[in-house]
């Protein structure tokens, strides 16, 4: 008799945790715009990667220039995969971020943040050419690649910064 309530309790459950979830969706699904025009033709997880990192610049008060030159460069890098690895296993997360940079780089924020750090730093860099720019950061082997993302990023910026799609 036990296992018949314990199955009967569960069978009550189970419906309540999937309304529970549906109602936890749909009100995450208020706040950020997921549909494929607000992801900017990006993958899900790429446009949460990439919203992370514009909110970061927002939160630092950078002009949407930082953010292109930011999301140029994971383009280039991750191609903004969050958990990419590269240059031997030494290199991880959007940036590819070596270990002198400290821990926690595959999260975007910190990743972001580290980033606009050292941008900020880079003299003239609001005015340098993307490449440039985002070469003096980080130092890649293939310095030129960041420039052929350049109007991508603008578009990315753009469409998640937009107010339609749940930006600034």
């Amino acid at each position: 008799m036990f296992v018949k309530v314990a199955l009967a309790a569960a069978a009550v459950a189970i419906p309540m945790a999937a309304q529970s979830c549906e109602a936890s969706t749909a009100m995450a699904s208020a706040k950020v715009k997921t549909s494929k025009s607000c992801r900017a033709g990006l993958s899900s997880a790429q446009a949460s990667s990439a919203r992370a990192v514009i909110r970061v610049g927002d939160q630092m008060r950078l002009p949407q220039r930082a953010q292109v030159i930011a999301i140029a460069t994971t383009l280039q890098e991750s191609n903004l995969n969050r958990y990419a690895v590269g240059d031997g296993g030494r290199a991880v997360g959007l940036f590819q971020q070596h270990p002198h940079w400290g821990g926690s780089r595959t999260d975007p924020a910190v990743s972001a943040r580290r980033f606009y750090s050292r941008l900020v730093k880079v003299s003239r860099w609001k005015t340098r050419p993307l490449t440039e720019a985002a070469q003096a950061v980080q130092r890649s082997a293939h310095p030129n690649g960041y420039a052929r993302h350049e109007g991508r990023a603008a578009r990315i910026v753009a469409t998640l910064s937009s107010a339609r799609c749940g930006g600034a």
